[in-house]
């Protein structure tokens, strides 16, 4: 668990059980993770569980994410969105972080205690980043952000 304060907030401090990532755009590019994002998400796993949710546009992700501590979901048809959210209701919006970039991570961007985004090199939906809490250029920072919760609270205080 990660416990963040938060100055300002209704509920000012918020415990984090569960982060639940996008793969493709957020912590891949072209369906590959590099080593320093799996390190940091290993590190990561230490204090929360980790979820990677796909619809696996490249193929790559259960070769991806098997020396990840992380469980993954592979969305396959329509409505990803709507899969995306259900996996976020699930695991309960009040205690989980979502990061991503799509459209299709609209929903859960928007739903989750805090929603981060990222720019990256597949960039950011409009759509999506007018529902995140906070956007960053690369997944390395939101995943630095989660292991120093002091610049969450320094970004979201009010």
């Amino acid at each position: 668990m990660i416990k963040i304060n938060i100055p300002g907030r209704e509920n000012a401090e918020i415990t984090i059980k569960n982060v639940i990532f996008d793969m493709n755009g957020t912590l891949s590019e072209d369906g590959i993770i590099k080593d320093d994002v799996k390190i940091l998400l290993n590190e990561l796993s230490k204090y929360v569980d980790i979820y990677v949710v796909t619809s696996d546009t490249f193929g790559t992700a259960e070769e991806m994410v098997k020396n990840i501590h992380a469980k993954l979901f592979i969305i396959n048809g329509e409505n990803s969105a709507v899969k995306k959210r259900e996996i976020l209701q699930k695991l309960g919006y009040q205690e989980t972080i979502a990061v991503g970039n799509g459209f299709n991570d609209t929903e859960i961007l928007k739903n989750a205690i805090i929603g981060i985004g990222i720019m990256g090199a597949e960039g950011l939906a409009a759509k999506a980043a007018l529902n995140c809490d906070i956007i960053v250029g690369k997944i390395e920072e939101a995943l630095n952000l989660l292991l120093n919760t002091k610049r969450l609270t320094a970004t979201l205080r009010n």
